[in-house]
């Protein structure tokens, strides 16, 4: 073997010490159920056996635990450092937890407020063990953290927690709120508690509190494993909430139907839970129980809360009272719209306890139907203010546009939209138009005792199968500047059998006035469904991508409108000609608005890959969409196709096969783990053959890693003389 000169030792310690200011990549650690925490060194020849040794060693930022395939139980809490991934090949990566004791998590990412943590876990599963691990990971005081693609079960008291906060105590950040996370992709069951001995506290499956911006999407949530009143909820606040800006959109999230015979026996009937809010949307989700918020002002938003195009409904009627979406104490510009509230007792209501201001609110293009009191007690009808004692809630500036409201017989509530908690309070300029309500035992819509109602427009409903000879009832007299006009009380002429859009002879059709919302026609219909020529358009389609996350392809689109929409089938074809069936998102039913979906496919085809939609209506009316097409990696991909190393010559020569151009490491990496040296190169598309001087080599097995900004690639190769 030749010994370097001298100068070629220098030339050659220079730029091993310059390299990592040059040419700086991530390092990937690796561990295994075959491994060894005390012999290995956590590369992928020596991989170390749990996860709290990796998350013990592996400090640098920007380095990734890669999680083997197997099954792993760990016995100490793990930590994880700012910067530091960990990744898994999906549900065969599992990590269980044998640890016990109250608060105490499998997993902890916690670092003071504000701090960029600028990374993930994807990928991996987490198991508490039949509920004898009390949380499952805690992520506080972090930034731009995203966990993705997880499956989470069986967890005793919380599941996932994101706080701003290095605490769980109430109130809001001390100094930052976190940015930039988000939890999306994965599947949560059983993991949230409800302490029914106490009656005190109810958790979450995900926890959120003191975030900004935080996104909740395409995850399946459910908590309905546990006796009656013992669930808790699929996501709830946590330090008191202070949630800003935050997006909870196209998640199935199901709650066990309640049991209790009047709010709060039996825990609550809370699907989702959060508190103190601003700038909220809560959009195109399948949720089974109630949305409930609190302290909710807009800030610098436009709103306090946007909710719309989700589908709040149970499979068949809940035998005991079960609420829609709550708001509690104040409330500031919500905005709710093109819903579906189905099988429940209560729609939307506006819980208000002592001076509770509502103002600036919009209810409009919801369907509430199939409303029923059921057994046990609660307010139940489509639209209410109810009071918690006081009854001196002010109400200002409350519109309820274009609304579809239906009881069901037996059971029908009392009242449609309800106003008489206010007997001590006030209601100014109230708008109640273009909606349909039929079918309520003591009037369609009433007021207080004491009206304390002013300014309020009542035109171009129609009222139909109600009490009081579908006229109002105020009890204490009409309010003041009142107007009641052109209303009617007919058979709307539903389509039928759950369908509750209008058939083509109507008497709703180009009957309402123009609020403001779009129409067809020479005028708006009443309710919610506007009727189009030739029957509704099920789904106005503006855009549909297609791109590569992680070795799957995402689908993306977007629709402007829906009318009677049930869901979108999503098909794949390798040739752009015979395609499969592949999965199923459901649609929002009802919407004038945008309203984004996703869908991924986790096991793409070789090759092209083609994609489209198939939009189904609830009368089985089909649409296909675009088509869209990408090329799979894996026939394409960047691959070390060859690779030569001579311990005689000093000398490498490796062939590099790279998707596309793009600059790349290089790393040489002994039999023990040792680097022994590491290249900046530039790569072009297609083939590249690099040749490289090295310094001495022994004879042996050596491994050539190859990093890209996508992907990293490991071929080991034989050092000859």
């Amino acid at each position: 073997m030749k010994n370097f000169s001298p100068f070629v030792k220098r030339s050659v310690l220079t730029f091993l010490l310059l390299f990592p200011m040059l040419f700086c990549f991530a390092t990937t650690w690796y561990i295994s159920p075959g491994g060894s925490d005390a012999a290995g060194n956590g590369t992928i020849l020596s991989p170390w056996k749990t996860l709290y040794k990796a998350t013990q060693t592996v400090i640098t930022a920007g380095d990734i635990i890669h999680v083997n395939a197997g099954t792993y139980t760990e016995t100490i809490q793990c930590n994880l450092r700012v910067g530091v991934s960990i990744e898994g090949v999906g549900t065969s990566s599992i990590i269980k937890s044998s640890l016990s004791g109250d608060y105490v998590a499998l997993l902890v990412a916690s670092s003071p407020e504000g701090t960029n943590g600028n990374q993930h876990i994807s990928n991996l599963k987490f198991d508490g063990q039949l509920l004898s691990t009390y949380w499952a990971i805690w992520i506080s005081g972090r930034s731009n953290f995203s966990m993705y693609d997880c499956t989470v079960v069986d967890f005793k008291d919380r599941g996932i927690i994101f706080s701003a906060r290095d605490d769980l105590l109430d109130g809001p950040p001390n100094s930052t709120y976190a940015t930039g996370n988000s939890f999306h992709d994965n599947i949560v069951n059983n993991c949230a508690a409800y302490n029914l001995s106490t009656g005190v506290y109810g958790r979450g499956c995900l926890n959120i509190g003191g975030q900004d911006g935080m996104l909740i999407y395409n995850n399946t949530i459910t908590q309905t494993q546990r006796n009656e009143g013992f669930n808790g909820w699929p996501i709830k606040y946590c330090n008191d909430g202070y949630l800003r800006g935050v997006k909870i959109y196209n998640n199935i999230l199901t709650k066990e139907a309640y049991g209790g015979d009047y709010p709060g026996q039996s825990g609550w009937d809370f699907c989702i839970e959060l508190f103190h809010i601003q700038g909220l949307e809560i959009s195109g989700n399948t949720i089974q129980g109630s949305i409930d918020l609190n302290y909710n002002t807009k800030g610098t938003y436009a709103y306090c809360a946007w909710i719309h195009g989700n589908r709040l409904s149970r499979a068949v009627v809940n035998s005991h009272y079960e609420s829609g979406i709550i708001f509690e104490f104040d409330t500031e510009t919500a905005i709710v719209e093109n819903n579906i509230l189905n099988n429940i007792s209560s729609g939307i209501q506006f819980n208000t306890r002592n001076l509770t201001v509502v103002s600036n609110c919009t209810i409009r293009k919801n369907l509430i139907s199939n409303l029923g009191t059921s057994s046990g007690t609660g307010s139940a009808g489509g639209i209410l203010i109810i009071s918690e004692g006081t009854e001196n809630a002010v109400i200002t500036n409350f519109n309820v546009y274009n609304n579809t409201i239906t009881s069901r017989i037996p059971g029908a509530p009392w009242v449609g939209i309800d106003f008489s908690s206010i007997n001590n309070g006030s209601a100014n300029n109230i708008n109640i138009r273009n909606n349909i309500v039929t079918g309520f035992g003591e009037a369609w819509f009433k007021g207080g005792n004491n009206t304390n109602m002013t300014n309020v427009v009542v035109t171009h409903n129609d009222v139909n199968g109600n009490a009081n000879g579908n006229l109002p009832l105020f009890p204490g007299g009409n309010p003041g500047n009142y107007t009641y006009s052109n209303n009617i009380t007919v058979n709307p002429l539903f389509v039928g059998n759950g369908n509750f859009t209008l058939q083509e002879t109507s008497p709703c059709i180009n009957t309402g006035v123009n609020v403001g919302l779009p129409y067809s026609g020479s005028a708006p219909d009443i309710g919610y469904a506007e009727y189009a020529a030739g029957g509704p358009v099920p789904i106005k389609l503006v855009d549909l991508s297609v791109r590569e996350v992680n070795a799957k392809n995402q689908l993306d689109w977007t629709t402007a409108t829906e009318s009677n929409s049930s869901h979108f089938n999503i098909e794949r074809s390798s040739n752009a000609q015979a395609y499969q069936t592949i999965g199923r998102v459901n649609a929002s039913g009802f919407s004038t608005t945008d309203i984004r979906y996703s869908f991924t496919d986790v096991a793409p085809l070789n090759g092209i890959n083609y994609y489209r939609l198939a939009m189904i209506d609830k009368d089985a009316t089909l649409e296909y969409s675009k088509t869209v097409s990408i090329t799979n990696k894996g026939n394409n991909a960047t691959s070390i196709i060859y690779a030569d190393l001579s311990a005689g010559t000093n000398a490498a020569k490796i062939v590099i096969n790279s998707a596309t151009n793009q600059t790349a490491g290089l790393t040489i990496i002994d039999a023990s783990g040792r680097t022994v040296l590491n290249y900046g190169i530039t790569l072009q598309k297609g083939s590249n053959t690099i040749n490289k001087g090295i310094p001495g080599l022994a004879k042996g097995i050596y491994y050539i890693r190859l990093f890209t900004p996508g992907e990293t690639v490991v071929k080991n190769s034989f050092a000859h003389e």
